[in-house]
């Protein structure tokens, strides 16, 4: 579908907008992340036509994340969605030492206004933590008091209410991507001792707070980590999906493989990947793993080639 404008469009090249014009951008997107016609329950279910990029954590790196729209080029591609996840806590930092990825917030939402069901993003486990008003420790710093104090760095006085809007724009996200040619994108997939008795119902209805608590089914899935076979082969076949793709777990070569249905994606700093894949044909896992890239190193339009 075409991007198409109106009163409500935010130009993403605008920057420092004002308090009224943030939290209009993010209700809008938060709208229509809600009513993406897409959108089955907490499912976005993509069509047969096309491409779909991926995307891992990218927390911050608005240098991968400009990189990897050029690259994208969804204003030509207009058969090309992409997915992202875990857009917030880390990156660059203000002079106050303010977290500033809630920029990537709103770039982000600025391209649901423009490309609408083009662009996807789904809850991440540190997005879950901004809802529940929890902090999750990294490289020794509370991540929710760093980037709260990084909004009140920029909005002043008015910090509370482009919060709230941000917050807001997470709670609307869904919890998946499915792909016609057997993908499934999550952030996470559940642990063994979570499967055994696993609220599959998460992907069908209207989540309440509870299902977002430790021990229950949103909790459990942005949080799994230690994937093993038979626990990736229970949710793939739940789920009706060939294969796992998430984020969530930090790897240094920027893709790995801990089971035959998992693809882990990281895709902030120098090492970080992206994955384009086919959505009319299915891919097997070695493949796709072989077609992972390197953000940094993805040939941009207009970019000539080096000579080797």
């Amino acid at each position: 579908m075409d991007a198409v404008r109106d009163e409500w469009d935010i130009n993403p090249d605008e920057t420092n907008l004002g308090v009224g014009e943030v939290t209009d951008l993010m209700d809008r997107a938060a709208i229509l992340s809600q009513r993406d016609p897409l959108r089955r329950g907490n499912v976005v279910e993509l069509p047969a036509d096309g491409d779909v990029v991926i995307l891992g954590d990218l927390h911050g790196d608005r240098t991968n994340l400009d990189r990897v729209l050029q690259w994208a080029r969804l204003h030509r591609h207009r058969d090309r969605y992409i997915v992202f996840q875990e857009l917030i806590h880390g990156g660059p930092k203000d002079e106050q030492g303010g977290d500033q990825s809630f920029w990537l917030l709103e770039e982000v939402a600025s391209l649901k206004c423009l490309f609408r069901s083009r662009v996807q993003v789904i809850l991440s486990n540190h997005d879950l933590a901004e809802l529940l008003g929890a902090d999750i420790t990294k490289g020794g710093e509370a991540t929710g008091e760093t980037f709260r104090r990084g909004i009140q760095n920029v909005y002043g006085s008015h910090w509370t209410e482009v919060y709230d809007a941000y917050r807001r724009f997470l709670s609307s996200l869904p919890l998946a991507v499915r792909t016609p040619n057997g993908l499934f994108i999550t952030h996470s997939t559940p642990e063994r001792e979570a499967l055994e008795d696993f609220d599959y119902s998460i992907f069908n209805r209207p989540l309440t707070e509870e299902d977002c608590r430790r021990g229950h089914g949103v909790y459990e899935l942005v949080w799994g980590r230690n994937h093993d076979q038979p626990s990736a082969d229970d949710f793939a076949r739940h789920v009706g999906a060939e294969l796992l793709v998430t984020g969530h777990q930090t790897s240094l070569p920027g893709v790995k493989t801990p089971t035959s249905r998992h693809l882990i994606l990281t895709s902030d700093g120098r090492l970080g990947t992206v994955l384009l894949v086919p959505l009319h044909t299915r891919v097997p896992q070695g493949v796709l793993a072989r077609q992972v890239t390197r953000i940094r190193s993805l040939q941009l339009p207009g970019a000539r080639r080096k000579r080797s």
